[in-house]
C-alpha cells in the first residue's frame, strides 16, 4: 500500500513501477490518496489494472489513517507499507518474505534505505541526521522506520493497526512498540535495500525537524519547548559537524535553525491572533 498526499507524479510513478516489478508475486497494490488538494490519478504508464486499486479519502487524515484505510480492504496474510519517493529493489519483497518465514515471531521487517542522490548537500544532511542508521547484519530492532515495511497481518490486526493519533510522526515506532508488548518482534533485513528518490528541499527538512522536537502545529506544540529543544539539538549537531570536519553542513544547520524558529513563531502568532479575533467576534454578538 502506498499513501499519497500531493507528492510528485514522477515519484508515484517510480514507486508504483518498482512495486509492480517485484520478483515475488503481488496480489494487490492499494494507492491511497490522502485527501490531496488535487485528486491523485494513476500514472498513464500504469493505467487501469486489476492489480492496482486507487482509493481517495474525503479529507486529509495523514499517514496512519491512510494506511489503516488500505489495511481494511486487504485480506492477504502479508501486507507492505511503502512511502511514495521510495523505490524498493526487485528482490526486496522476496527477501523479506523469505526472512519472515524463518522468523516465526517476527511481525514486521524492513531493509536499508539508500539515497539515489547521495552527493546532494541537503540529501546527505537528511540521511545523516533524520534517517535510521543501518548495520550490516540482520536481526531484531526496536522499530521499523516507515519507508518500506513488510508486516504479518496477524501482528498488525492484533494491535488494531496504526494509531491515528500519530498523524505525521512516531507512527512507525508506536505500532512496533505495541506489537512488541504482545510478543511480536521487528527485524532489520540486511540482504536487500530500498532507494530514496526524495528531492530534498529546506522547507521539507524544517518540517521534519520541527516534528522531531514535538512541534506539529500552533495548536499542538509549545514554542518554549521548541526553542529549548531546537536550540539544544542544533548546537549538538553543529558541534559534532565541527569535530568531524563536516563544515559544509554548518550552513544547513544554521538555515534550518533560523527558519524553523521563524516559521513556528510566525504561525503561532497568527494562530493566536485568529483566536483573539474569534473571541472578540463572539463577544460582540
Amino acid at each position: 500500500m502506498i499513501s499519497v498526499y500531493g507528492e510528485r507524479e514522477e515519484a508515484l510513478t517510480a514507486t508504483l513501477s518498482a512495486c509492480a516489478k517485484q520478483d515475488y508475486p503481488i496480489n494487490k497494490i492499494f494507492v491511497v490518496d490522502d485527501g490531496s488538494p488535487e485528486a491523485v490519478c494513476l500514472p498513464p504508464t500504469e493505467g487501469p489494472s486489476p492489480q492496482i486499486s486507487l482509493m481517495r479519502l474525503a479529507q486529509n487524515q495523514d499517514i496512519s489513517a491512510a494506511r489503516n484505510a488500505a489495511l481494511s480492504h486487504s485480506e492477504t496474510p502479508l501486507v507492505a507499507c511503502i512511502n511514495t519517493d521510495v523505490v524498493p529493489d526487485p528482490d526486496w519483497l522476496a527477501t523479506c518474505v523469505t526472512y519472515l518465514r524463518g522468523q516465526p515471531r517476527c511481525g514486521a521487517c524492513y531493509a536499508r534505505l539508500v539515497s539515489a542522490t547521495p552527493k546532494r548537500l541537503l540529501t546527505r544532511w537528511r540521511m545523516r541526521f533524520l534517517e535510521t542508521k543501518f548495520g550490516h547484519q540482520s536481526g531484531p530492532m526496536d522499530f521499523a522506520p516507515g519507508h518500506a515495511v513488510l508486516f504479518r497481518r496477524e501482528a498488525v490486526s492484533a494491535v488494531g493497526g496504526y494509531d491515528p493519533y500519530f498523524r505525521l510522526h512516531y507512527e512507525d515506532a508506536d505500532i512496533c512498540h505495541r506489537m512488541r508488548k504482545i510478543g511480536w518482534e521487528t527485524h532489520f533485513v540486511a540482504e536487500s535495500r530500498c532507494v530514496s528518490i526524495q528531492q530534498d528541499h529546506l522547507d521539507q527538512l524544517i518540517g521534519k525537524v520541527l516534528r522531531e522536537t514535538a512541534w506539529y502545529s500552533p495548536s499542538d506544540g509549545s514554542l518554549s519547548h521548541l526553542y529549548y529543544h531546537h536550540t539544544r539539538m542544533t548546537l549538538i549537531r553543529a558541534g559534532r559537524n565541527i569535530v568531524k570536519g563536516r563544515l559544509d553542513f554548518l550552513p544547513v544547520d544554521a538555515a534550518i535553525y533560523v527558519r524553523g524558529l521563524w516559521t513556528a513563531t510566525i504561525r503561532t502568532l497568527r494562530y493566536r491572533a485568529s483566536l483573539r479575533a474569534a473571541s472578540q467576534s463572539k463577544l460582540r454578538t
